[in-house]
């Protein structure tokens, strides 16, 4: 899956033994390819491996580093075996790259085809995981900086489980989600409306939610958002 924009009824998609929708919105509360905001899902030897990351800082550049990330994460997830090792590299990349003050906000996650997961939180938020009407963020004892300053945790980072009783539908979202506001102020009850969604199908669930995310933002988003749910695909 790429960072490009998607339709405006995306009908999901089965990667490895996952069903994934995604929704994208810009700050202008438009479909748009354009930003820092990136995304990714892709069938590995070592299970689903889902990316979700916001590049940090202004200007055009910001299209071209998501780009650069997504493809070396594309490749890494097919022959790392390490989660750890994976974002390990990538922060490598960034670190070295010709933009100064760089880094990225990332999250990474491994699906076994079990429906067990681990993931790696790089100073982004985690999955919420949604099951039996609740949902809840994935637990991440030792969260890591962002990519781009690992090196303020030892060039280290830690991956935590996710049990698959934990999860019957795990939601991937950036800032632009959790920190959208209202007229008021008020954050995106995010977590809340999700949970009340959740009994919708997979598509309908991100379209409705994207749409109620931009009437709370009275049509205007602080930043870019990306909302990327998954859930075990069914035979």
């Amino acid at each position: 899956m790429s960072t490009r924009p998607t339709s405006a009824a995306p009908s999901p998609e089965t990667v490895g033994t996952l069903t994934v929708s995604v929704r994208r919105l810009s700050s202008s509360g438009v479909p748009d390819g354009s930003g820092g905001d990136v995304h990714g899902a892709v069938a590995t030897p070592f299970g689903t491996r889902l990316l979700i990351g916001d590049v940090m800082g202004k200007g055009p550049e910001l299209s071209r580093t998501a780009d650069t990330v997504l493809e070396a994460w594309s490749r890494l997830a097919q022959h790392q075996r390490s989660l750890e090792a994976v974002a390990v590299s990538l922060h490598s990349l960034v670190a070295h790259s010709d933009e100064p003050d760089r880094f990225v906000t990332a999250t990474l996650v491994t699906v076994a085809p079990d429906g067990s997961a681990e993931l790696v939180c790089c100073g982004h938020p985690p999955p919420l995981l949604l099951r039996g009407g609740g949902a809840v963020p994935a637990a991440v004892p030792a969260p890591a900086p962002p990519l781009g300053l690992l090196d303020l945790a030892h060039g280290w980072c830690a991956a935590q489980p996710i049990p698959r009783t934990a999860w019957d539908r795990m939601l991937l979202h950036t800032d632009g989600a959790g920190e959208a506001r209202d007229g008021d102020g008020v954050f995106y009850p995010l977590a809340e409306r999700a949970a009340e969604l959740e009994p919708v199908p997979l598509a309908t669930f991100t379209a409705a939610l994207a749409a109620d995310l931009l009437h709370h933002a009275r049509g205007r988003l602080q930043d870019d958002a990306t909302l990327l749910a998954v859930e075990t695909a069914r035979e």
